[in-house]
């Protein structure tokens, strides 16, 4: 071997379509190659343009914490969601008005209150109201 073949890297082993794939699945190309390139940019395409429906994504109800707007049931005289009484302090003094307001908000719809009952604590503090939305 002369000195002239010894700076030559060696060639990479040839692979066919099924060793290309397998590269692929278990992410054996290094950052910078066009092999690395093309699985971010299918990742990124699959990311960007599959429906959220999909996925089985479910609306999230605000923008405060989980458990402050509640769908309970639904029946003839409407649907029944429990509402943190904290939430509806922070909009309006009246219940009825803070809870009309924030379930439009978050429904995304006007709502008519067909109903609203306030639950206590055993301290006589109220800490959540459920409230009947008319259909």
């Amino acid at each position: 071997m002369n000195k002239q073949d010894a700076s030559v890297p060696p060639a990479p082993p040839r692979r066919g379509l099924g060793g290309t794939l397998k590269g692929f699945v278990l992410w054996q190309y290094e950052r910078g190659s066009w092999q690395y390139d093309v699985m971010v940019g299918l990742i990124l395409v699959f990311v960007l343009l599959t429906p959220s429906r999909y996925f089985h994504d479910q609306p999230v109800y605000g923008r405060h914490l989980g458990g402050d707007i509640v769908r309970l049931d639904a029946d003839a005289n409407g649907t029944r969601y429990r509402v943190s009484a904290e939430l509806l302090a922070s909009y309006d003094d009246d219940p009825q008005r803070a809870a009309e307001e924030v379930l439009a908000v978050n429904l995304g719809h006007p709502v008519h209150i067909a109903r609203i009952e306030p639950y206590s604590d055993p301290n006589g503090a109220v800490t959540w109201y459920d409230v009947w939305v008319g259909e």
